[in-house]
């Protein structure tokens, strides 16, 4: 997924799985709940797959999702 918004800064990316943490955007707007990357975060671990978050300030993000560790047992 990729958008073009306000981007993510260096310092906020490695605390955005955190419960709750919303960024410079969620605290200005109020209208964040930091809930959201944290649970699909905690959904993919489970799952064994992998997410990856891309941000430059100014030009937005990019989030990869990874699932090629996906094992299936067919009979």
């Amino acid at each position: 997924m990729k958008d073009t918004g306000i981007g993510i800064s260096k310092e906020d990316i490695p605390r955005i799985f955190e419960r709750g943490f919303t960024g410079y955007n969620g605290r200005m707007n109020k209208k964040s709940t930091g809930i959201g990357l944290y649970l699909c975060k905690k959904v993919l671990d489970k799952l064994s797959h992998k997410i990856y978050i891309r941000s430059e300030v100014g030009k937005g993000t990019t989030v990869k999702i990874d699932l090629s560790s996906t094992k299936l047992d067919i009979e």
